[in-house]
């Protein structure tokens, strides 16, 4: 009798769509707030991801599957930092400049005209 080979469970995650090799996490860092903020969350979400490779009641693929969603959560609460970012999603502002090459100068109006970026 043939049996039929089984692919791991990680590998079956990864084909039904539910974990990914890699997640990324976006910081925003234009503002000084942002600084003690993002210190302040990626502390936290270490912790939690740290709690989650000494849990005995899951599997290893079950663990990775739980990090990376934590992982997505951080993303969020990242995105949620205030100041937002003044800048639309989508739009460009191209300039060629002569030392720094091709700029994306889109937003930099709106954070010249913040009062509490001044030092």
């Amino acid at each position: 009798m043939r049996r039929k080979k089984r692919n791991n469970q990680t590998v079956m995650y990864m084909q039904s769509g539910f974990m990914t090799f890699k997640r990324r996490v976006d910081i925003p860092m234009w503002h000084h707030d942002h600084i003690k903020k993002a210190a302040n969350i990626l502390r936290e979400y270490a912790d939690r991801i740290e709690a989650v490779t000494g849990s005995n009641s899951m599997r290893n693929a079950d663990k990775t599957l739980y990090a990376q969603g934590l992982i997505r959560e951080m993303n969020k609460d990242m995105g949620r930092m205030t100041p937002k970012d003044p800048r639309e999603r989508g739009t460009e502002l191209l300039r060629y400049t002569e030392h720094h090459g091709l700029v994306d100068e889109r937003g930099f109006d709106e954070l010249n005209a913040r009062d509490d970026l001044n030092e």
